[in-house]
């Protein structure tokens, strides 16, 4: 029992002796750790830089046409073909509608029969009128999704439309010309924009995800410039939302129509999520812009500094 409580005693003295080593062996390997890491730092954040502006160069290549874009004059020609473009609207503004709160947006639904049909003169096919999507945003000039020239607006309706070659939409989606969106700007005004009425009435009852009601008597062509100021781009790109499939044609008007600032506090009280869902949130229907790519935007009217449309090959 004496020899183990000498032995004891000796490796304590041991132990304790050695413990300044170790510790100095310790805080050098941190410090070497350290050293090492803030030498790697700036290799990992330029391999992540160059991991970023591949996968944007991938996602270009992979997805080439998106929608929204910025709508500037040096990437738009001016297309003396459209510059006389008509629009033949027929939408029956008597029938029901049904206006949904979707989560990622509010949609007014139009029946699927003959009762809301677009011809344009610049395209060869009739199209009907699915679907009437609304955007806004929290403030005057960051609603809309489209921007001419890194400006916004208070909001943006898309009205699309498929073409009457395909049974639904879901099929016109899967082909390249099934799909013609006609995208209008909202401007914040003070007064109430009458031909919103019945939307305005409706809203309360959409408040969250999945709800939906009906609606009668939308003056649908009160909302839609583009016929009186004949100013448009056209362009080719791709559905706003998931999944972003490439089959949309689209029509951007120049004019906007009015809204209101009541009106868009209306739509800022909608939300993202179910009445049953324990936290709220608030609905943001906004896809950021996306790169235009070699997209050439064409116009119905000419402005400042406009590319130059390239020449029809013999």
């Amino acid at each position: 029992m004496a020899f183990l409580g000498q032995l004891q005693s000796k490796l304590q003295e041991i132990k304790m002796q050695a413990m300044p080593q170790v510790s100095a062996v310790l805080e050098q390997a941190n410090q070497a750790t350290s050293k090492a890491r803030q030498n790697l730092m700036p290799m990992l954040n330029k391999c992540g830089q160059q991991l970023d502006t591949l996968g944007k160069i991938l996602q270009a290549n992979v997805n080439p046409k998106q929608s929204p874009i910025d709508l500037l004059p040096a990437n738009t020609a001016f297309d003396p073909a459209l510059e006389k473009a008509v629009f033949e609207f027929s939408y029956d503004e008597t029938c029901q509608f049904v206006l949904k709160n979707e989560g990622n947006g509010l949609s007014i639904k139009c029946p699927d029969n003959d009762s809301a049909h677009l011809k344009v003169s610049f395209l060869p096919d009739e199209y009907h009128l699915e679907r009437i999507d609304f955007h806004w945003g929290t403030e005057p000039m960051n609603g809309s999704e489209h921007t001419v020239g890194g400006v916004g607006y208070a909001g943006e309706l898309h009205f699309v439309h498929r073409s009457v070659k395909w049974p639904n939409i879901g099929e016109a989606l899967k082909q390249p010309d099934g799909v013609l969106a006609v995208a209008v700007f909202f401007n914040e005004s003070l007064e109430d924009n009458a031909t919103l009425a019945p939307l305005d009435d409706a809203l309360a009852r959409v408040t969250f995800r999945g709800a939906e009601c009906a609606m009668h008597s939308l003056r649908l062509s009160q909302l839609m410039p583009v016929e009186k100021s004949k100013e448009f781009w056209l362009y080719d790109g791709s559905e706003t939302a998931e999944p972003f499939r490439e089959t949309v044609k689209w029509v951007v008007c120049r004019s906007a129509v009015p809204i209101s600032t009541a009106q868009l506090e209306r739509l800022r009280q909608l939300r993202k999520s179910r009445a049953e869902d324990e936290v709220e949130e608030t609905m943001q229907p906004i896809r950021a812009v996306q790169p235009l790519n070699s997209r050439l935007v064409r116009s119905s009217f000419k402005s400042v500094a406009q590319a130059e449309l390239p020449e029809k090959s013999e």
